[in-house]
């Protein structure tokens, strides 16, 4: 659980990898610094490419230094879909995460804000988990995956008040409200940032009584901070602090293309 947790809370904020963008076509790349209480764990890199109302996010991350000598994770994102002017429609959503000699991956389908299909290697039998919700077919309704759900079209409020996600196992919603306005520099950008605090409420896929996720649940002190990328036309996280039993997680942007 940890182990996915750490890939999922990176993918909330990150895409990353490479693009077969043409040289006409608008494209944002960032980098970013993955801590755990001050001391780096992991970095990822990003690039998202817009062309012709159609949006592609491919994403990477993976631990370092000593983070890797206790588990070696990696994890790949893959996203396509829509770019509307109220919100960003995946069509499409692959995960992978591989953690040690394990691996996971998640292939999703969207149409409509609604799952079609999802499929998890290897498959999971759900028979043998204790205290299991279940995901129904209402959960799959009204939901985006977990990166396209805070990329945010430049005249709507990032700071929205609700977003289903699901990231091809669990349900969540994620509940954002207005907090301040700020200032955030890096290469690449300096400016005016959106400061939201986030809730996360779990819905389904996920055991009842899991003490991590019991616990992220409860914190009501999560921020994520949102900067505009005028190439995209779009708001982004730049910045996501993440308190945890072991210590704030944090996830920062080392460069980002304003």
């Amino acid at each position: 659980m940890q182990n996915r947790l750490l890939a999922l809370l990176a993918s909330i904020l990150i895409a990353a990898g490479s693009s077969s963008a043409r040289a006409d076509d608008p494209v944002n790349t960032a980098e970013f610094s993955i801590a755990l209480s001050g001391l780096p764990i992991a970095r990822a890199e990003f690039t998202t490419t817009l062309r012709d109302k159609r949006y592609e996010i491919s994403a990477g991350l993976r631990t370092t230094g000593l983070a890797r000598f206790i588990t070696d994770t990696k994890a790949q994102i893959i996203v396509d879909g829509l770019a509307g002017r109220k919100n960003w429609r995946p069509q499409s959503f692959s995960f992978r995460y591989d953690y040690g000699r394990r691996s996971r991956s998640f292939e999703t389908r969207f149409l409509h804000d609604q799952v079609t299909s999802s499929t998890i290697t290897p498959k999971p039998d759900y028979s043998k988990r204790k205290n299991w919700v279940p995901t129904r077919p209402q959960d799959l309704k009204n939901v985006t995956d977990p990166v396209s759900a805070l990329i945010v079209p430049g005249g709507t409020e990032p700071c929205r008040a609700m977003v289903g996600v699901f990231d091809g196992e669990a349900r969540m919603n994620l509940r954002l409200s207005h907090k301040r306005m700020d200032r955030f520099t890096t290469a690449g950008f300096d400016g005016e940032v959106t400061v939201c605090s986030i809730r996360y409420e779990p819905v389904s896929g996920h055991r009842r009584k899991s003490k991590d996720i019991d616990y992220v649940k409860r914190l009501d002190n999560i921020e994520i901070w949102f900067a505009k990328s005028a190439k995209l036309d779009v708001y982004a996280p730049v910045y996501l602090a993440v308190p945890t039993k072991y210590g704030v997680i944090s996830i920062t942007a080392t460069r980002f293309d304003g």
